[in-house]
C-alpha cells in the first residue's frame, strides 16, 4: 500500500470517516488511519438524534445504518421533583425527520468506514501517530505500526482525533488541556419497559448534570450519566463509580433495572466542549468533529456535529485541492464556516447550560412544558440540539414559563 495521498485523515471515527468518504466520492485521493483495529468500541451514549439522521442522509448512508439501528419516536423528562412527561418527536418536530436512533459506536463507527472503504478510500489500522510535521510543500505524520515507524505525507491532513489531546498540544494546535465533561455509561440486558423512548433524568444529587437509559433494542440499554461541572466529592470519584452508586440509589433507574443485567463494568470517558479552541487550521493541519470541541454543552451529543464538520470539511478541502494558489489559504474557509456556524451556538448554549440546567428551573419547566406544548416545543428542540438557545428569549416561553 502506498502511504501517501492527496489527504490523510487521523481518525476514523464519524467525523473522519464522513469527510474520507465524501473526499474519495469526490475523486480525491484519500488515506484514513487509526490507532485500532475494527471494529472497535467507542464509550459514548449511542444516541443518533434527528439532526445526526439528517446529516447521515447528506452522505448517503441513511438507510445502512436504520437498517442497523434501534428506531426512537419519543423522549421521555423526568423533572428532580419526580414528575415524569414523554413527548412524541412527530408532535414537534417540524422539519426534521421525526425519530432518533440508537446504535452501539462499535456497530457505528465500523459501518462508516466500511463506508468509506467502498467509496475508494484506502485504510490501516493499527497505525499510531506519534508526531506531526511539516516538509516540501506537504503536511505529514510520524506513525507507529508494530514495530514499523512510517513517514505518511499529504498535501492536507486532517485530525479527527476526538478527545484525545495529547497530540495536539505536542504540534502545538492545543496550547493547554482544554476542559472536559466527565461521563459514564454501560450496557444492560432484560431491561424493563419501553422500548421506544429515549429517557433523561435530572436529580439533585448529579448537581449540574443528567443520567440517561436509551433504548438499543432486544430489551437492551444503553445507561449512563454525564456531568457539566463535578462538585468536590465528585471529582474524588469516577464517573464510572457515580454511576453504579448512582444506579443503585435512584429508584427510577433502579426500577428500571431491578430485573436486568449488567454486560460488563461502566466505562468512564471525557467529551470536549470547548468550541471553538484558539486554532482550527495551521497551514496544511486541519481540526474535524470533537477534535475541535464540537460536542454541544448541554445534551454532550457530538455525533451529529461530528458527521456536519466532516460533510463541511469535505467540502472546504476539495475546493482548496484544485486552487491554483496556496492550498493552506484556501483551508481559512474551513474555519470561518465553522466559526460563523458554531462559535455563537455554543456561546449561547453555555449560557443556557448556566441558567436552565438547574433543578429548581428544571422542576418549572418539566411542568410548565408538560401542560403547555408551544413550550415544550421550545425544550425539545433545544434538548437535542435543533434550535438556538435564543429561542429562550421569545416572549411565548417567557409567557408560558411566568403564568
Amino acid at each position: 500500500m502506498r502511504y501517501d495521498a492527496e489527504v490523510l485523515i487521523v481518525g476514523a471515527g464519524p467525523a473522519g470517516s464522513a469527510l474520507a468518504a465524501q473526499l474519495a466520492a469526490a475523486g480525491h485521493d484519500t488515506l484514513l488511519i487509526d490507532k485500532a483495529d475494527f471494529p472497535r468500541d467507542k464509550t459514548c451514549g449511542d444516541a443518533l438524534t434527528p439532526r445526526a439522521v439528517r446529516a447521515l442522509e447528506q452522505l448517503g448512508m441513511l438507510e445502512t445504518v436504520v437498517a442497523q439501528a434501534h428506531r426512537v419516536e419519543a423522549a421521555g423528562l423526568i423533572a428532580p421533583s419526580g414528575l415524569t412527561t414523554r413527548v412524541r418527536f412527530d408532535q414537534f418536530l417540524d422539519g426534521w425527520p421525526p425519530y432518533a436512533l440508537v446504535v452501539p459506536r462499535a456497530q457505528l463507527d465500523n459501518t462508516l468506514r466500511e463506508f468509506a472503504i467502498a467509496k475508494g478510500v484506502r485504510f490501516v489500522g493499527r497505525c499510531k501517530v506519534e508526531g506531526l510535521f511539516e516538509a516540501d510543500g506537504r503536511a505529514g505524520v510520524l506513525a507507529r505500526q508494530g514495530d514499523r515507524l512510517m513517514a505518511l505525507t499529504a498535501r492536507i491532513v486532517a485530525l479527527a482525533v476526538g478527545a484525545h489531546t495529547g497530540l495536539l498540544r505536542t504540534a502545538g494546535l492545543l496550547r493547554e488541556t482544554p476542559p472536559t465533561i466527565p461521563a459514564a455509561r454501560g450496557y444492560w440486558r432484560n431491561v424493563a419497559g419501553d422500548q421506544d423512548t429515549l429517557w433523561f433524568y435530572f436529580d439533585r444529587r448529579l448537581r449540574l448534570g443528567y443520567a440517561w437509559l436509551f433504548p438499543t433494542g432486544d430489551c437492551g440499554a444503553n445507561v449512563g450519566l454525564g456531568l457539566y461541572r463535578a462538585s468536590t466529592d465528585q471529582t474524588v470519584r469516577s464517573a464510572s463509580s457515580l454511576l453504579a452508586e448512582f444506579l443503585g440509589d435512584y429508584t427510577p433507574l433502579r426500577e428500571r433495572l431491578s430485573g436486568a443485567q449488567p454486560n460488563g463494568p461502566a466505562r468512564g470517558f471525557p467529551i470536549r466542549t470547548d468550541f471553538p479552541p484558539p486554532c482550527l487550521v495551521q497551514n496544511r493541519f486541519v481540526l474535524v468533529g470533537e477534535a475541535c470541541g464540537l460536542v454541544n454543552p448541554v445534551t454532550g451529543e457530538g455525533i451529529d456535529l461530528a458527521l456536519e464538520s466532516g460533510l463541511l470539511a469535505a467540502e472546504a478541502i476539495a475546493q482548496a485541492l484544485v486552487r491554483s494558489g496556496d492550498v493552506a489559504r484556501g483551508l481559512i474557509r474551513y474555519e470561518q464556516e465553522l466559526r460563523r456556524r458554531y462559535a455563537a451556538y455554543f456561546r449561547e448554549m453555555r449560557w443556557l447550560r448556566g441558567v436552565v440546567m438547574r433543578p429548581r428551573a428544571l422542576d418549572i419547566l418539566i411542568r410548565k412544558g408538560a401542560e403547555r406544548p408551544e413550550l415544550m416545543r421550545a425544550i425539545v428542540h433545544l434538548s437535542l440540539g435543533l434550535a438556538s438557545p435564543r429561542l429562550v428569549l421569545s416572549w411565548k416561553v417567557w409567557r408560558d414559563v411566568l403564568f
